[in-house]
Order: C-alpha cells, then sequence, then structure tokens
C-alpha cells in the first residue's frame, strides 16, 4: 500500500496517517457487539426510555 500512496516504506505510511487508527480496536468492538445484540441496527426496534 505504501508503494503504491507513493511513499518509501510503511513507516512513513504510518506516520502520515496514524491517527485514521486511533481507537480503531474499540470502534471495531463496539461495532461487533452492535452486530451481535439482536435488533441494535433495527430502529422499529428501539426501546422506550420510561
Amino acid at each position: 500500500m505504501a508503494d503504491r500512496m507513493g511513499h518509501s516504506s510503511t513507516d512513513v505510511l504510518r506516520e502520515h496517517y496514524h491517527y485514521i487508527f486511533e481507537g480503531a480496536e474499540q470502534r471495531g468492538r463496539a461495532a461487533i457487539a452492535t452486530m451481535l445484540t439482536p435488533g441494535a441496527d433495527d430502529p422499529t426496534e428501539a426501546s422506550e426510555v420510561a
């Protein structure tokens, strides 16, 4: 990927785009948890708050 983007190494790629990966693990975990929660992505299943 670094070569395709014109960078001399993966280190250069990492230095320039590190911000993209900050928090990626937490976002991934949250996305998986949402997929595993029945109805979590279905707005018609939204529960009412008492």
